[in-house]
């Protein structure tokens, strides 16, 4: 039996389950994204360098990088790579990857697959994810360019998930649309939030923001 075989299952079984628990945690996630917000304009320095490196990016990518002749290799690899990432931790082998330079590109692995591998690209933040892990370690040992870095890595991050987004997907229509809507708006709202937590105050912040988006669902739903 395949190492995927149990992932998959899993995944196959609570996809809906996860779907309407998603659904259902928008509102206290939209709810935390006020509070988080709000400490931001109370106490806006700490994220200024991060602020900045997004916005820079932001102004990149409409001048120069979002034109067809700049091509779509590095975002098409760094999607195929998400996709890879959640091949292997959903415990499938990753056979082949491959990222053109405007004729998209492809993850190849073996074993069934499951709607987490097809979804994860449109969500998840990849690059921003070693900033947190190398900084959780003491690596960078406050140098100056790595809030900026990781401020462009989050821009990053938003406009290819914006362009990447649209119904021509086959990602997205393998796990269907209604489940995408249903998933993707909660799980980019709380992955953006997550990020942006971080930046501002830390590790302890960002899940301070998960669990208020989670008590704030509970006291909406109590109402």
């Amino acid at each position: 039996m395949p190492l995927s075989t149990i992932p998959n299952a899993t995944l196959k079984l609570t996809k809906w389950p996860m779907a309407v628990l998603m659904l259902g945690l928008l509102p206290g996630i939209i709810m935390a994204l006020g509070t988080l917000s709000a400490e931001i304009i109370r106490s806006p320095s700490p994220l200024f360098y991060f602020a900045a490196g997004a916005g820079a990016y932001v102004i990149l990518w409409y001048a120069i990088l979002k034109r067809r002749f700049m091509g779509s290799f590095f975002s098409t690899f760094e999607h195929e790579l998400t996709h890879a990432l959640f091949a292997w931790l959903t415990l499938h082998r990753v056979t082949g990857l491959k990222a053109t330079w405007s004729q998209g590109g492809e993850m190849r692995y073996r074993g069934q697959g499951n709607w987490l591998i097809s979804i994860a690209p449109y969500w998840f933040p990849t690059l921003c994810i070693p900033f947190i892990v190398m900084s959780g370690l003491g690596q960078f040992d406050g140098a100056v360019w790595v809030a900026p870095a990781f401020g462009a890595t989050f821009a990053y991050h938003i406009t290819s998930t914006i362009r990447e987004t649209h119904r021509q997907q086959t990602d997205l229509q393998k796990t269907t649309f209604l489940f995408a809507w249903a998933f993707l708006p909660s799980a980019n709202l709380l992955s953006a939030g997550f990020i942006i937590a971080y930046a501002h105050s830390g590790m302890d912040a960002a899940l301070a923001f998960v669990d208020v988006s989670w008590q704030s669902t509970l006291d909406f739903i109590q109402r």
